[in-house]
């Protein structure tokens, strides 16, 4: 799906005129954004077959294509799970947001945000913490650091096992 995904947005670019076609949201979905995206169907379909019943459906929405987000209080629609490249590197070169604000990247007419996507180094902000206010590069960030903390944790604990 990756593949015929980026054959077709590259055939497509010739198409289009050059102000949309380095657009973040020309972007049809990866392989890995389509599992998640049915993981969060999938989980939203048993709670409405619940509503008949009156019984919550036994299922964690952290494990069904959501994460938590403390600072809002919500829960966010995971995009594409930790680690994983929206595009070949070859095609994240051509895009990027140029939001050059005092608060780069905090609205809609960020094409990152427009996107639902996190910035990345390319973009002007070079997503980074001290500079760039879109939420998925927030949340992103995040992630990233809880996954790496439970990383120094596990280490810590096979160096107790020693």
């Amino acid at each position: 799906m990756s593949d015929i995904r980026y054959r077709h947005w590259i055939s497509s670019m010739g198409k289009k005129s050059t102000a949309s076609v380095h657009q973040l949201k020309t972007l049809p979905p990866t392989s890995e954004a389509f599992v998640e995206n049915v993981k969060r169907a999938h989980f939203q379909a048993c709670i409405w077959r619940s509503a008949l019943t009156g019984e919550a459906p036994d299922m964690d929405p952290l494990e069904n294509g959501w994460v938590s987000d403390d600072n809002f209080g919500v829960l966010m629609p995971v995009t594409l799970p930790p680690q994983t490249e929206i595009a070949p590197a070859a095609v994240m070169k051509l895009i990027q947001c140029g939001c050059s604000s005092e608060t780069p990247c905090s609205t809609e007419r960020c094409g990152c945000v427009a996107g639902q996507m996190s910035c990345s180094a390319l973009c002007h902000c070079r997503a980074e913490r001290r500079t760039c206010r879109n939420r998925w590069t927030l949340l992103k960030q995040r992630i990233e650091d809880a996954n790496d903390s439970d990383e120094d944790e596990s280490n810590d604990e096979g160096d107790r096992d020693d």
